[in-house]
């Protein structure tokens, strides 16, 4: 069985030590690297090979976000899982608006964050289930700073489309989605190639992101 690549940053020597012997304890993780930055996270990367980063927001030298935007741009086959103690949806909406798969809370059980791991490498978007709430109130009113790269459009979802875009954002498969709206899970792959088509978007990240900055979804209410 091929073992998942996994290099944290973090600027906390303690913290990477103990996540690393938790992702030690599973048969099909092997921590590669460790790096105290942004920086060395990249160099590593570039050298090391390695499927998914664990990334800290705020480090020294050269912070999460940069470093992340860095991987999305130029390592595109590896995927950042932010992990963070930033309940701030204004940091969520920045990290998967240049490219990270997962933002997951630092307070995460460690069976949570080795799920949320597993799911980003399999290219799910993952949200810790502490932000979801957050993260849907603040969707109609996200700062227009980190949307200025988005440009102004008109998605047209229907209804039904915008109920799975919504889910999304939350981070559930097809799978889950299939199970939440009781529909077949083709159905849903079909709305998601649908949505990704009309918001010209490559991948979930990338709706869900877009989603999350211009106000797409309609709160329930």
């Amino acid at each position: 069985m091929d073992k998942i690549r996994v290099l944290i940053a973090d600027d906390h020597e303690l913290f990477r030590r103990g996540l690393a012997e938790i992702l030690a304890e599973e048969d099909d993780i092997e921590v590669v690297g460790h790096a105290k930055n942004g920086r060395e996270a990249i160099e590593q990367a570039q050298t090391i090979a390695t499927d998914v980063v664990f990334m800290d927001l705020n480090m020294p030298e050269q912070g999460g976000i940069e470093a992340t935007a860095y991987l999305n741009q130029k390592m595109r086959a590896v995927k950042v899982l932010i992990l963070t103690v930033s309940e701030e949806p204004a940091d969520l909406f920045r990290a998967l608006g240049v490219g990270a798969l997962g933002y997951v809370l630092k307070t995460a059980s460690p069976s949570e964050i080795i799920d949320a791991l597993r799911q980003v490498h399999q290219g799910w978007v993952v949200i810790s289930p502490a932000m979801a709430p957050r993260f849907l109130d603040e969707l109609p009113t996200v700062g227009e700073g980190a949307a200025h790269d988005v440009e102004p459009t008109e998605p047209h979802l229907t209804k039904r489309e915008e109920e799975i875009l919504k889910l999304v954002t939350r981070g559930l498969s097809n799978a889950d989605i299939a199970t939440e709206l009781v529909l077949s899970e083709n159905t849903v792959k079909t709305h998601v190639k649908n949505i990704l088509g009309k918001l010209h978007m490559k991948n979930r990240s990338e709706a869900a992101a877009y989603a999350a900055r211009v106000g797409v979804l309609k709160q329930d209410g």
